[in-house]
């Protein structure tokens, strides 16, 4: 695949999850053996704990809308920076609904192999999305 292939592939997996909704979707991107990094203690591996976690997100999280700012491809890996919109419509963490919109950087890296995403590194910016849930101070509270 070339990098506009792989670019779409990545937004079809976007789209489908956040903006239609529908994790089952993420199958048709992502091989049902996929490796994701980070894996949560208790979340199980492959597409069936993939799906768990999406489907948390969304529990969580509506309205989401996503910017794909740059892809970069070579050899088979990717890695892109999305920006991510989303209103915190249900509890996430402990942290009860707030009605904010919230807006994050991801960093994702991924693996793809036959069209499909075989492997992926997830780096959510955690600490910016608790801060404007109001979950952590700013650093300029803290000093």
């Amino acid at each position: 695949m070339d990098t506009p292939q792989i670019r779409e592939l990545y937004a079809r997996y976007l789209t489908g999850l956040y903006i239609q909704r529908d994790v089952e979707s993420i199958g048709q991107c992502v091989a049902p053996e996929v490796v994701t990094h980070p894996l949560p203690p208790g979340i199980p591996a492959g597409l069936p704990g993939m799906k768990m976690l999406a489907r948390v997100w969304l529990e969580s999280f509506s309205d989401i809308h996503f910017t794909i700012e740059t892809l970069i491809h070579e050899q088979g890996m990717a890695a892109s920076r999305t920006v991510i919109s989303a209103v915190h419509s249900g509890g996430f963490m402990g942290i009860p609904a707030t009605g904010r919109r919230v807006e994050v950087v991801d960093h994702v890296h991924f693996r793809v192999h036959q069209g499909r995403i075989v492997e992926m590194w997830d780096q959510l910016d955690m600490m910016t999305l608790l801060h404007q849930l109001g979950a952590v101070p700013s650093t300029a509270q803290a000093a």
